[in-house]
Formats: structure tokens, C-alpha cells, sequence
């Protein structure tokens, strides 16, 4: 027997079937028009477990009364279009079999929704609800449209399942939308719609494409475990405080292009990013997580502004990541990520400091004329394909790329670095240059290894440049740079055997260790006179005069050796200056010729008729004299004949024109070839002891 109440007074309506059967229910169902004649009439509305046959219409009616049609299957069409409910609208865990209108509707209380089951479409638009919209665990079987529609309290549709196409496009929603664990299975469309609270779609899954584009979301957006298998857009969407999407999965494109998020900012820690996603001209003005996030497509940040912190540690990039004039208001850090594409860093703007401690770039990356106001961090990173800083300007504390690998060419042409430039124990295995680089305050490159060329040409130190432990494999270029103090090694191993060093128009304070710059010179390819010159001028403002004329000694041997025979007059002149002065910084040199020429001279006017007395000397004997002269006077005929002018000792006597035997020439034109010794020796001394050899 059918348990079941029924009860139609001028007051109110009841039709509840208790625990009946689904055949029991088809058998005892209420029609439709029964429903509507009640409401029309200002009833109160209970039906509970049973079946309402035929078309629900109401279009246009005002209901003064609370409708509650709970577990209740509506066979027929339901048209509330235009109608207006001043009272609670209860239709929970009822089913729609055929569409249902909402067309403009009015709802002045709450209505609850609450697991219904909608077999047709669901058409909303323009809707107003005054109180709270509960839709929880609701299935939507096909298109559900609410477009236009205005909440002017909170939404709830949490754990609902939308199979058909869902529009809440241009949708006004007064409080919180709570969308958590929601499936849509078709298109889900947010376009241009507001809410005003929150909105939550915690763990919900989108199947096909979600837009969200022009969407303004007054309070926090939490998509937090939530799944897009297709296309998502929030284009130039609008999110006032925090936007969450910590463990979402994107499998489709993610379009956040011109999106706007404000409060503390975005998070998408451990978010997955299958497809290409687009950031950017998007806007956060809080800080940016986006740890350990994985980027399988293209990532493109270009112009994204963020304006606090920035954080992408342990994040994955498989494909191309673009940053390309992006701003950074705050730090940034992307500590331990990949970036197994093309990075793209060019004219970034970074606000404070900057963290890449070991990165892994697997492709080029570029901070081609990025600007980092505080310092730059690359420790123990690594480059496998080209590193391109051209331009780069680094604040603050400096740069540090301490234990960095460059496995290609690493470029820092025109970079400019305000503090210290820390290169220690890094790995250069292609060519490095840093040509026009300038570096504030001190530059080191210790215990690093360059395996191809490295130039640091018309680059600007301004403290200590320090190569301690430096391993050089191939050619230096040190043209036109300038230094304080270049501090190197002395070590077997810091320059391979064919290394070059071109150091032309270098200039520097001082060198270390002082030793090592035999090797400097002995390597300077292509030569020129201005490294010898540096080094000469530095030593003498050291005080270490030796070691400046060792460096001038060697600079003239270099210059020698480029002179031939083939141009005698400059050859003989450039030999005559190297063997009797060592160009003017080895008069000992001189000194020991003279002594020779004297020497000989002593010997030979010492021979018996070498001289006779002047025909002016009328004493028949002179002191010393008798065949020969002494020793000592034959010394000062020796050197008043060598001297270019007479001095007294030695003045009374003329060489004779006796045959020396030995030499086969009369005493004479000896004496004819010692003057012409002291002609030629003399003023070259007077010149060297003056400089002027050196000049």
C-alpha cells in the first residue's frame, strides 16, 4: 500500500509519496497544470518523491509563496521565464526531463539546486538571484546557459557535472563561486563575467576549452589540483587578490596574455604546463611562485610585470622560455631550473637581485642588454649552448658565476658590472669574451679553466683582476683593456705551450706576480712597443729601474729580430747598439770595450818606437823614456789617443811611423783607428749614461 500525503488547502499544496518505488511514483503522478494553478494562486508548494507530468509554465507569474519540489521527476518542459519568487525556490535532488527557461527571471530568496539532474538544457539568461544560488552535486546533461545572469549573493555548484556546453559569459556574481571538484565536460565559458567574492575551482576539470577572458574576480581565484585538458584563456582576465593554481594541470594552451592579478599575487607551485603558455603583458602585483612547475611547451613571459618577488626554483622548461622585457619589481630566483630550449632573458629588468644557482640552460640563453639592479647569482650553473650578456648591466654587490660551466661561447660583450665579477673555478670550453666589458670593482677569474680564446678587449676593471690558478688553453686578448693590479700564477700549467697573448694598448697599475711578465712578453702575439712600454713604465714607478731596463733590453731583441740584412744600414746600426750597449741598459757592455781598446792600446804604445816626442818638447829625455814607454805612460798615450779630446797625461807623445809588426800597419794608423774608436765609443757612453740610447 501506498504511503503518501496529499494535501491541496486554500493555503498550500503537499503531494509527498514516502518510500515509493520508481513505478509506484510513474503510477500516482500530479500533472503539471495542478502545480501551476496552485502557485498561481499564492499556495505554499510541497511535493516531495513524486512525478509532475506535462509542461511546468510559468512564465511571467509573480509567486508570493515557497516552492519545494524535492526528489521529484518533471517529465514535461519548464518555462519560469519573466516570473518573479519572492520566497525560497527548493528543487533539490529533483529531475528535469525536458528543458527548463529561466529567461529573465527573478529569485528574491535563495534557491537551491542542490543534486538535480537536468536531462534538457538549462537556460538562465538575465537571471537575478537575490539570495544565495546552490547548485551542489547538480548534473547538467546538456547545455547549461547563464548568461547575463546576476548573483547578487554567493554561487555554489561545487562537485556538479556539466556535460553539455557551460556559459555563464558576462555572469554577475555579488559574493564567493564556488565551482570546487566541479566537472565540465564540454566548453566552459567565464567570459567578461564578475565576481565579486571569490572564486573557487579547487580540483574541478575542464575537458574541452575554459575562457576566462575579461573575467574580474574581486577576491582570491583558487584553481588549486584543478585539470584543463584543452585550451584555457584568461586573457586580460582581472583577479584583485591572490590567484592559486598550485598543482593544476594544463593540457591544452594556457592563455594568461594582458591578465591582471593583484593582492599577494600568483601561485602555481608544482603546476604542470603540457602546451605552449602565453603570460605575456600580464600584470602581478604581488609576488609570482612558480616552483617546480613544468613547461613542455613554450613559456612566453614577454612584458610580464611582477611586482614583488619571483620565484621559479626547480622549475622545468622543455621548450623555448621567453622573458624578453619582462619587469621585476622585486628578487628573482630560479634556482636548480631547466631549460632544456632557448632562454630568452633579453632586456629584462630586474628590480633587485637575481638567483640562477645552478641552473642547467641546455640551449642558448640570452641577457642580451638585461638590467639587474642588484646582484647577479650564476654559482655552479651551467651553459650547453651559447651564453649571450651583451649589454647586460649588473647593481649592486655584483655578479657571481662561481663554479659555472659555458660549454660554448659565452658572450659578455658591453656588459657592465657596478661591483665585483666573480668568475672562480668556472669553465670556459668555448671562446669567452668579455670585450668592452666594464666591471666597477674587482674581477676574478681563479682556479678557471678557458679551453678556446678568451678576449677581454677595451675592457674596463676597476679594481683587481686576479688569474690565480687560471688555465689559458689558447690565445688572450688583453687589447686596449685596463686594469689596477693583473694578479697571476706562476705555474707550469696556467698557459699551454702555444698560447698567444695580445696585449696592445693595455694598460695597468701593477702586475704579479713580477716574474711572470718574461712569460707575458715572450707570448705577446702580434708584437708592439706599447706592452713593453706599460710594463717598463710600471716598473719604474715601482722603483724596480732593473727590471724596467730587463723589460726595454727585451723589448729592442724583439725589434731586432725583425730587421735584416737585406736593409744593412739599420741592421748594422741595430747590432753595433745591442753589442756594445745592450741598447743603452747594458753600458757594461761598453765600459768592458774601452777597457779592451785601452788595453790594447797600453800594449801597443808600449812597444819599443812606438811614439816619439813631439817636436815641440825640447827636453832630450822624458820621464819613462828610453826605447820604450812604461806601462803607465804607454796608458795615457793609449787614452789621450782614444779620447775624442786632449787631455794632459799621455800629450807629449805622437805614435811613430814604425811597422808594428804583428799587426802589419805602422803605430800611426793604429793610433788613426783608436781615435776613430773614441770618436764613435765615446759619445755613444755620453748618450747611454744620459738616456738618450733608451729613448
Amino acid at each position: 500500500m501506498i504511503k503518501k500525503v496529499i494535501e491541496n488547502t486554500p493555503l498550500s499544496l503537499r503531494y509527498n509519496l514516502f518510500d515509493c518505488t520508481e513505478a509506484e511514483k510513474e503510477a500516482n503522478p500530479i500533472a503539471a497544470e495542478k502545480v501551476v494553478d496552485a502557485i498561481k494562486c499564492g499556495k505554499k508548494v510541497e511535493i516531495i518523491n513524486a512525478v509532475i507530468e506535462g509542461p511546468l509554465i510559468l512564465r511571467s507569474a509573480i509567486v508570493e509563496s515557497e516552492i519545494i519540489i524535492q526528489q521529484t521527476k518533471i517529465k514535461g518542459y519548464v518555462d519560469l521565464s519573466y516570473a518573479i519568487f519572492k520566497q525560497v525556490v527548493s528543487l533539490e535532488n529533483s529531475i528535469f526531463e525536458g528543458d527548463v527557461t529561466f529567461i529573465e527571471a527573478a529569485v528574491e530568496k535563495d534557491i537551491f539546486l542542490d543534486n538535480a539532474t537536468f536531462h534538457g538544457k538549462v537556460v538562465f539568461p538575465d537571471l537575478t538571484i537575490a539570495g544565495v544560488f546552490y547548485s551542489r552535486s547538480a548534473i547538467f546533461l546538456k547545455d547549461t546557459i547563464f548568461v547575463g545572469c546576476t548573483f547578487k549573493k554567493r554561487i555554489e555548484f561545487a562537485k556538479s557535472i556539466f556535460v553539455g556546453d557551460a556559459n555563464f559569459k558576462s555572469t554577475r556574481i555579488g559574493g564567493d563561486a564556488v565551482f570546487t571538484g566541479v566537472e565540465f565536460k564540454r566548453q566552459a565559458r567565464f567570459v567578461n563575467s564578475q565576481m565579486m567574492g571569490a572564486a573557487f575551482f579547487n580540483s574541478a576539470i575542464f575537458e574541452e576549452k575554459a575562457d576566462f577572458g575579461q573575467a574580474w574576480i574581486g577576491g582570491f581565484a583558487q584553481f588549486e589540483n584543478t585539470r584543463f585538458k584543452q585550451q584555457v584563456n584568461f586573457n586580460t582576465a582581472h583577479i584583485e587578490r591572490q590567484a592559486i593554481f598550485r598543482s593544476a594541470t594544463f593540457e591544452g594552451e594556457a592563455d594568461f596574455k594582458g591578465a591582471r592579478i593583484r593582492g599577494t599575487g600568483a601561485e602555481f607551485n608544482g603546476t604542470v604546463f603540457k602546451q605552449q603558455v602565453n603570460f605575456a603583458g600580464s600584470h602581478i602585483e604581488g609576488g609570482a611562485l612558480f616552483n617546480s612547475v613544468t613547461f613542455e611547451g613554450k613559456a612566453d613571459f614577454r612584458h610580464i610585470r611582477i611586482g614583488s618577488f619571483t620565484v621559479f626554483d626547480g622549475a622545468n622548461f622543455k621548450r623555448e622560455a621567453i622573458f624578453n622585457s619582462s619587469y621585476f619589481e622585486g628578487t628573482v630566483f630560479f634556482n636548480s631550473a631547466i631549460f632544456e630550449g632557448d632562454a630568452d632573458f633579453g632586456q629584462v629588468q630586474i628590480r633587485n637581485f637575481a638567483q640562477f644557482d645552478k641552473v642547467k640552460f641546455k640551449q642558448q640563453a640570452s641577457f642580451n642588454t638585461a638590467h639587474i639592479e642588484g646582484h647577479a647569482r650564476f654559482e655552479s650553473a651551467t651553459f650547453e649552448g651559447e651564453a649571450d650578456f651583451t649589454g647586460a648591466r649588473i647593481g649592486g654587490a655584483g655578479a657571481v658565476f662561481n663554479g659555472a660551466e659555458f660549454k660554448q661561447v659565452a658572450n659578455f660583450i658591453d656588459s657592465q658590472i657596478e661591483g665585483n665579477a666573480l668568475f672562480n673555478s668556472v669553465t670556459f670550453n668555448g671562446k669567452a669574451d668579455f670585450g668592452q666589458a666594464q666591471i666597477g670593482s674587482s674581477a676574478q677569474f681563479d682556479g678557471s679553466k678557458f679551453q678556446q680564446d678568451v678576449s677581454l678587449n677595451t675592457a674596463m676593471i676597476g679594481e683587481n683582476t686576479s688569474f690565480k690558478g687560471t688555465v689559458f688553453a689558447n690565445n688572450i686578448v688583453f687589447k686596449n683593456a685596463s686594469f689596477r693590479t693583473v694578479i697571476f700564477e706562476k705555474t707550469e700549467v696556467q698557459f699551454h705551450e702555444k698560447t698567444k697573448i695580445d696585449l696592445r694598448g693595455c694598460i695597468y697599475d701593477s702586475i704579479q706576480p713580477i716574474s711572470i711578465w718574461e712569460e707575458l712578453m715572450e707570448r705577446l702575439d702580434p708584437y708592439d712597443r706599447q706592452p713593453f712600454s706599460q710594463l717598463e713604465e710600471t716598473f719604474r714607478r715601482a722603483g724596480k729601474d732593473e727590471l724596467a731596463n730587463d723589460v726595454f733590453y727585451e723589448r729592442k731583441r724583439r725589434e731586432s729580430a725583425q730587421k735584416t740584412i737585406l736593409k744593412p744600414f739599420p741592421w748594422l746600426k741595430d747590432q753595433i747598439h745591442y753589442l756594445l750597449t745592450g741598447y743603452g741598459v747594458r753600458l757594461s757592455r761598453l765600459l768592458y770595450t774601452i777597457v779592451l781598446i785601452l788595453l790594447v792600446g797600453t800594449l801597443i804604445f808600449h812597444l819599443e818606437g812606438a811614439v816619439v816626442p813631439k817636436p815641440d818638447i825640447t827636453q832630450p829625455h822624458v820621464w819613462g823614456y828610453q826605447d820604450s814607454l812604461s806601462y803607465k805612460g804607454a796608458f795615457w798615450v793609449s787614452l789621450n789617443t782614444f779620447l775624442p779630446v786632449e787631455i794632459p797625461s799621455g800629450a807629449d807623445w805622437k805614435p811613430s811611423s814604425h811597422i808594428i809588426w804583428m799587426l802589419g800597419i805602422n803605430f800611426t794608423s793604429f793610433a788613426t783607428l783608436l781615435k776613430l774608436a773614441g770618436w764613435i765609443l765615446v759619445p755613444i757612453g755620453v748618450a747611454g749614461i744620459s738616456g738618450m740610447l733608451k729613448r
